[in-house]
């Protein structure tokens, strides 16, 4: 190397350090902002995971003496009290089989009619009348639940005159479950059907399938990851709601239900009727153990639908 060029290389060298050395250079503003929001997005994230740990330790705390044995069936043999055969009384298990009854029917009802009004918004409805559909669907979502309750009651009011027997029961419980998480679901229909690409609908088009041809074999196939989240979103809203069933149905303790016409129980009205009229610690202890288990079974519910959106995803 000639003695010319060494400035000129020893110029190059300390430029480039000084470039790309972070004590050297002033930070950009535009990176300070990236790495603070970094920060705080990541010290939320711990917090939010840090108050579900303390609710969750909480909980256990409460419920620690009631967690054995005898916390769902009671004194009753395990397998009668499943099949129905021994009434339990002194166990957390109608609670939850009804539970399970309620939202399982409420999603069976609900499921089918969701779908069918968003791929009406979605699909066909234009202009004036798809406005008065989104806004009804949105008035719908916004309804309190003690309305819905209040409405399955004056049904039966007003079935009594026709059907004296008439009464509040599983069926009309899931009837207005199954009206309040609707909304949810017909938007979750209506979005995942908005966005699909416009590529499939030409290759649908260029294929020669009909408009219900092609809804029912590709644009629904396509949306199922998007209508099985509001799926997800319905049956939280479902497991934990207590006003739409105080009117409509549930009471403290009766057993499983025969049909879907008797009296049934769940776990919130479990919850809210123990720790408000507890007579002792055990009792209080049960209603710590009820509400341990309505948030697992939430968990479990809400982990086997992210495994079924991941399915139909791959």
């Amino acid at each position: 190397m000639r003695p010319s060029t060494l400035p000129a290389c020893y110029c190059w060298l300390m430029s480039h350090w000084f470039i790309s050395s972070p004590r050297a250079c002033p930070m950009n503003p535009r990176t300070v902002i990236e790495r603070t929001v970094v920060a705080l997005s990541t010290l939320l994230a711990a917090a939010f995971a840090g108050l579900l740990l303390l609710i969750l330790g909480f909980l256990l705390m409460g419920a620690w003496p009631a967690l054995n044995g005898r916390l769902l069936f009671g004194d009753a043999p395990a397998w009668p009290a499943l099949s129905g055969q021994v009434p339990v009384w002194d166990g957390l298990w109608p609670a939850l089989a009804g539970s399970l009854m309620l939202v399982t029917l409420a999603i069976g009802i609900a499921l089918p009619l969701s779908i069918a009004a968003g791929i009406h918004q979605a699909e066909y409805a234009r202009g004036r009348r798809g406005r008065l559909a989104y806004t009804l669907v949105d008035l719908l979502a916004g309804m309190p639940s003690i309305v819905m309750g209040l409405t399955g009651f004056m049904l039966i009011l007003l079935l009594r005159n026709i059907l004296p027997e008439a009464n509040t029961s599983l069926l009309l419980a899931a009837c207005c479950v199954a009206l309040l998480v609707l909304p949810y679901l017909v938007q979750a229909t209506r979005v995942s059907l908005h966005q699909l690409p416009a590529e499939l609908r030409l290759s649908a088009q260029a294929l020669g399938l009909s408009q219900s041809q092609a809804i029912l074999h590709v644009y629904l196939p396509a949306a199922s990851p998007g209508i099985l989240s509001g799926c997800i979103l319905a049956i939280g809203r479902a497991l934990e709601d207590v006003a739409v069933i105080l009117l409509t149905g549930v009471v403290a303790e009766t057993g499983l239900p025969g049909s879907l016409f008797d009296k049934f129980e769940a776990l919130p009205f479990f919850i809210m009727v123990t720790a408000a009229e507890y007579r002792d610690e055990a009792q209080l202890a049960r209603a710590f153990a009820a509400a341990l288990l309505l948030m697992s079974l939430s968990a479990l519910l809400f982990a086997t639908a992210r495994q079924l959106q991941k399915r139909s995803l791959s």
